[in-house]
């Protein structure tokens, strides 16, 4: 089976393919193959079966005659299927490669219809995505908002200090609410199926140290959908790297990550451990800084003294 590198770029532009090839005994193997100058890439870019007295196929010593099948649909090559007997057979005939040529293109029929249901499903459910949003947006958001505006008004009426000072925090509370909501419209409209958001991917890299006693508070502030799969990426690593600095060298026993997406994107992790000792190698702490600069950004690490043998540390990438 050999089939393009990436399936979402036009065949005609298709310069390499992934060839795996194995059989009901041996483990299939993979490797990138041109599409120029080999039998299976010319079959793939004339959209033509053929037939072969040899093929060399790696991994297998013994193939021999084969047949080179391209999946045709109607306006694409969803990839190239090779059919080979073992070295020394008698050849393919032309009426043995018509029919598998058939049969390739049923398949190729099935492959189409398979992937057209997943994109529609995929659809339905940014669709119902976007309903949700809409609702959050329009009525949730709305109505705690005018719950808020009316639980200011009510403060300068109060004529307790205790009251005030309740109504106060749960119109702060309110607020905190809406910026939560706002920030799952974002990323109900942002999040595609199949990928993993990157706000469960931070708090996955949190919650792996949930085992070493450690008291962890995340903050996600603004859109997080909106960062792409290479920040994201960086993001990712910036947030286990920091955590398990505090955890193993500094022996933090509390930690805050707050993550904040505006017109950049700033993590910030605070631990009430004793700092970096001074004998360890600090390659953790080189990768957060080139990754930093990577992202054309910067890294700083600061360290907050106290009177008390130990003293809190700021992580700011």
């Amino acid at each position: 089976m050999v089939v393009p590198v990436d399936e979402d770029t036009p065949a005609a532009d298709v310069a390499e393919l992934v060839e795996r090839v194995g059989d009901t005994v041996t483990s299939s193997i993979e490797q990138t193959i041109p599409v120029a100058g080999t039998a299976v890439g010319d079959a793939f870019a004339t959209r033509t079966a053929r037939r072969v007295d040899r093929i060399e196929l790696e991994g297998v010593d013994s193939a021999g005659p084969a047949l080179i099948l391209p999946l045709r649909a109607a306006d694409t090559v969803a990839g190239v299927v090779v059919v080979a007997r073992h070295n020394g057979s008698r050849p393919f005939s032309d009426e043995q490669l018509d029919i598998m040529a058939a049969f390739a293109d049923q398949a190729t029929l099935a492959w189409q219809l398979a992937t057209t249901q997943r994109r529609m499903r995929e659809l339905d459910v940014l669709t119902e995505r976007d309903r949700i949003a809409r609702d959050l947006h329009d009525h949730v958001i709305q109505r705690l908002f005018a719950v808020g505006l009316g639980l200011q008004g009510t403060i300068p009426r109060a004529r307790y200090l205790d009251v005030r000072q309740r109504l106060s925090q749960a119109v702060d509370d309110l607020q905190a609410v809406i910026s939560e909501i706002r920030t799952a419209i974002f990323d109900l409209h942002g999040e595609s199926p199949g990928i993993t958001p990157l706000r469960q991917r931070l708090t996955d890299a949190v919650s792996q140290f949930a085992d070493s006693g450690l008291y962890t508070t995340v903050q996600y502030i603004g859109p997080l959908s909106v960062v792409d799969g290479i920040l994201a990426d960086h993001a990712e690593a910036v947030v286990r790297e920091a955590v398990s600095n505090a955890v193993r060298h500094a022996h933090a026993t509390t930690l805050t990550v707050r993550v904040k997406v505006e017109d950049e994107l700033c993590i910030e992790v605070i631990d009430n451990g004793c700092g970096m000792p001074e004998n360890i190698t600090a390659s953790g702490l080189t990768n957060l800084r080139r990754r930093a600069e990577q992202a054309s950004g910067a890294f700083t690490l600061e360290a907050h003294r106290a009177a008390v043998p130990c003293c809190d540390g700021r992580c700011h990438w």
